[in-house]
């Protein structure tokens, strides 16, 4: 019997608070069986975690952002960070952090994640043969900061990761707990070229230089299907278990196609899908009639039939814009 009767697997056409859709855990390695313990102020995690350790240090940098999650995880490890990463995968959180900005260690787990189609590894790194080495893996984020004892990676999840998923890009938004850096543009185009983010100054203030992944895809879209598929899953799940019987025919069809629209109409309202001419969210859903389940589907009570698509909303990054001077 599956652990989990309801899945939702999305599939992504083209070329290339929830609860736990923003909470971060941060994984430091230290001697003894792995251990996972979730924090709800500094004040707390400061009782296992002393003022000016790594772990400590990137929790005050979560906890000082205007938009802070309600709880900071800590996971431990001994030897190998990829054995933690699987074995507390199942908690609640979305964004892993390493706690001493180990290159080997932030590989290890960005190999672990790459091969998952949920939650994220954000990262800091310090030297461009660091970027390179993360470069192209799948749900990863490359921050790019050089200054000592700042976190640029903990100050971007803690501020953004817990905002509401759609309704904010990545790019463009200012920190507290980090310097801005004066980079020329043959810098940011290296950084850029890797698919890294830096904290720069431009326009006058700080700002984040991008919103994308180590493989080019933006975590504003990625984290929109997390909790498309994360919500979707719930709303089916509610759906099942809080009536006396979900008869297997149109009544029952007809429940599970309202819980989907349900989801996407939310997706839709967070900005996570895009508006059709006419103000329309860009969302279909379809589901299959009991005659055109398989009959071995039927007689082991599953239901494969619903399916969706959506538009993602997406953001403008940059802007052209052309003028004429008459004489």
């Amino acid at each position: 019997m599956p652990l989990q009767d309801v899945s939702v697997k999305i599939n992504v056409a083209s070329p290339a608070p929830k609860i736990g859709l923003g909470r971060p855990v941060i994984f430091v390695q230290k001697t003894g069986a792995a251990e996972y313990k979730e924090y709800s102020t500094l004040a707390a995690l400061q009782v296992d975690y002393a003022t000016g350790t790594a772990v400590e240090a990137k929790a005050a940098t979560i906890f000082k952002q205007d938009n802070r999650p309600d709880k900071v995880a800590v996971a431990t490890y001994a030897t190998d960070i990829k054995t933690s990463m699987a074995l507390f995968y199942g908690r609640e959180w979305h964004f892993a952090l390493v706690a001493n900005d180990l290159a080997v260690d932030q590989l290890a787990a960005a190999t672990f994640i790459s091969d998952k189609d949920f939650k994220f590894l954000v990262v800091q790194v310090r030297t461009e043969a660091d970027r390179k080495a993360l470069k192209a893996k799948k749900r990863t984020k490359i921050y790019d900061h050089t200054i000592a004892d700042e976190h640029l990676d903990a100050a971007a999840v803690g501020d953004l990761g817990s905002q509401t998923v759609g309704s904010i890009t990545w790019k463009f938004k200012s920190l507290k707990g980090v310097t801005a850096r004066y980079l020329n543009e043959t810098e940011i185009n290296a950084i850029d070229a890797d698919f890294a983010v830096a904290y720069i100054v431009k326009g006058g203030r700080g700002q984040l230089s991008e919103g994308w992944l180590a493989d080019g895809s933006y975590i504003d879209d990625i984290h929109g299907q997390d909790w498309i598929k994360a919500d979707m899953e719930n709303e089916i799940s509610y759906t099942l278990g809080n009536a006396p019987k979900i008869p297997y025919d149109a009544r029952g069809i007809g429940a599970i196609e309202a819980a989907m629209s349900t989801t996407l109409q939310r997706g839709f309202k967070n900005g996570i899908i895009a508006t059709l001419e006419g103000g329309l969210p860009d969302y279909t859903v379809t589901t299959l009639s009991r005659d055109e389940v398989d009959i071995q589907d039927r007689a082991l009570r599953v239901y494969p039939g619903g399916s969706f698509s959506y538009g993602k909303s997406g953001a403008i990054h940059e802007a052209r814009v052309t003028g004429v001077v008459n004489i």
